[in-house]
């Protein structure tokens, strides 16, 4: 493990105007229906907070869900490539993905290649259970995909062997500080678009752990809380994490087995660089995590003609977050003020309607 320095907000706004012209300023959503329901939560699941209407909430969703390729991802790797010379990425780049991130990188590197006027020869791996929709994506931006088993580290060992063979440049999905100021772009996207309604707290839902490291350094510097989100089975395991100190190879995520939850996504490993940095002494006050029946409860709720664009399970988990669980609720009481304003991140949507009708 090569643990890289906690990213400062500069460098986040450095990361910003690099990548400007190449990634779309996503829009922040407002929803009186969901400030509804998440202010009932109080009264239902907050230990008697709300009654009389003195707490409310107000949520603000970054909805990267319409970003390039339908994801954050799409930040981290284009800032990564950014940051490489043209000489670099003539020899290749490789990626390892559950899916949105191979597309991701697919299509920052022909957004590159583009741009200098080169050749970039893009591998992107997935597990052999990958969804269609993204293989097809990743391929029509150019990428050779090349299918592992289904274990997180299948697809790792795919990716390095393929870096062995031909020289080209791995492009982390974790554990690398381009990729995480280029993800963090989307926290200091939501906290200037929201500027004259300062936000109590950020929700952000957690894999690899890239974007909440970049969330940690956006906020901190602002004094806005940052909490992370997971599903309740075969995420990474962070909320059991920080009560033990110790980040756990959880055997949910690493057999090749039934998925345990719909957030595919979030099934995955958090990277071991960024582990150090989440478990910093002030850094994420609290890992939620959410039922599977709260997970597509939400999912009913999001992929509606109120939400822009649609939203995929993994996306949905910050939501549930807010939503519904007993554990937020007591923190947004605690704070004993009349409004808390929350910002989540609606990190994807690379879902189609067939998926949701089976999953739903």
């Amino acid at each position: 493990m090569v643990l890289y320095t906690l990213p400062s907000l500069y460098d986040v706004e450095q990361a910003a105007r690099l990548i400007a012209d190449k990634v779309v300023e996503t829009p922040v959503l407002t929803s009186q229906r969901l400030n509804g329901i998440a202010t009932a939560n109080l009264r239902g699941g907050g230990g008697g907070g709300g009654e009389g209407g003195e707490v409310k909430v107000e949520l603000f969703f970054k909805c990267e869900n319409v970003q390039k390729t339908g994801s954050f991802k799409f930040r981290g790797a284009t800032h990564f490539l950014a940051r490489l010379r043209d000489e670099e990425l003539e020899r290749g780049v490789v990626a390892f993905s559950t899916g949105n991130y191979a597309q991701a990188v697919a299509h920052a590197a022909q957004v590159a290649a583009f741009e200098r006027g080169i050749r970039i020869p893009t591998s992107v791996v997935v597990p052999s259970n990958c969804g269609r929709r993204k293989v097809e994506a990743a391929e029509s931006y150019g990428a050779t995909v090349f299918r592992s088993g289904t274990k997180p580290l299948d697809r790792v060992d795919m990716a390095i062997r393929i870096v062995e063979e031909t020289g080209a440049i791995l492009v982390p999905p974790a554990d690398d500080s381009d990729i995480v100021v280029g993800q963090a772009t989307a926290v200091r996207e939501l906290l200037l678009q929201v500027a004259g309604h300062r936000l109590d707290a950020v929700v952000v839902p957690s894999g690899g752990g890239g974007l909440l490291v970049g969330a940690i350094a956006v906020c901190k510097p602002l004094g806005v809380t940052v909490f992370a989100a997971e599903p309740e089975l075969g995420g990474p395991g962070l909320a059991a994490a920080m009560q033990t100190g110790h980040l756990a190879l959880r055997s949910l995520c690493l057999d090749g087995g039934s998925t345990p939850t719909i957030a595919d996504g979030l099934q995955c490993l958090t990277g071991e660089a960024n582990w150090e940095h989440i478990r910093g002494a002030g850094n994420v006050a609290q890992v939620f995590s959410v039922s599977e029946k709260q997970i597509k409860g939400t999912l009913r709720l999001v992929n509606s003609d109120e939400f822009v664009g649609a939203v995929e399970p993994s996306a949905a988990v910050g939501v549930a977050v807010v939503l519904f669980s007993s554990a937020f609720a007591r923190w947004v009481v605690a704070q004993s003020k009349g409004v808390v304003r929350i910002g989540v991140v609606v990190t994807g949507g690379d879902f189609g309607v067939e998926e949701l009708l089976i999953l739903l």
